[in-house]
């Protein structure tokens, strides 16, 4: 299984990435995607600018896009200087969650496992997925069982398997990992 980090979901928008600096003076933005696999550009056409407050997010075309190393330069429309580009300095882009990309049978998004109840293979509920880590070795979900405490699992289709409900939607999680993970003082 391959987890594609997208950030949490905002209504029907799913974070994607965030806006490091302007670059140039003709208000182009430099975006850190979260996980450029989650960013296909090709179908890229409007994104919105998410902030801390409850101000609704705010959409933008997109008028060009491009890849430059690891990061996103693109250009918005309204967005015609540094001094512009600069006030959106910091601040998370999304998506509409119905234009990401299409996964491949073995991927799934970040935000599809956010929430999600996790079981052991005798059927044993051991919590619901609270968080997600990238680490040099591998990613590892965070599971948070019933008494708050917190299991680090290896996002590995060895010891995680994604169970779907209706229309495809991830229901729950089968976990097997290894043994000791998810015992009484396993917890952090």
């Amino acid at each position: 299984m391959r987890i594609l980090f997208t950030g949490t979901r905002r209504g029907d928008l799913v974070e994607i990435g965030k806006i490091a600096k302007p670059q140039g003076i003709k208000g182009e933005l430099k975006i850190i995607p979260f996980d450029a696999a989650a960013f296909d550009s090709s179908g890229a056409d409007e994104l919105f600018v998410l902030t801390d407050d409850d101000t609704p997010a705010r959409g933008y075309a997109v008028l060009a896009l491009r890849m430059q190393g690891g990061a996103l330069m693109v250009r918005l429309a309204g967005i015609d200087d540094r001094d512009r580009a600069e006030e959106l300095r910091g601040l998370i882009v999304a998506r509409a969650a119905g234009e990401l990309p299409e996964l491949e049978p073995d991927e799934i998004y970040w935000h599809q496992l956010a929430g999600l109840p996790a079981r052991t293979a005798d059927g044993r509920h051991a919590g619901r997925v609270a968080d997600f880590l990238m680490t040099a070795a591998h990613p590892v979900l965070v599971i948070v069982d019933d008494r708050n405490r917190e299991h680090l699992i290896p996002a590995h289709a060895e010891f995680v398997a994604v169970r779907y409900g209706a229309d495809g939607e991830p229901a729950w999680l089968l976990l097997t990992p290894p043994p000791g993970l998810l015992e009484e003082d396993s917890a952090l």
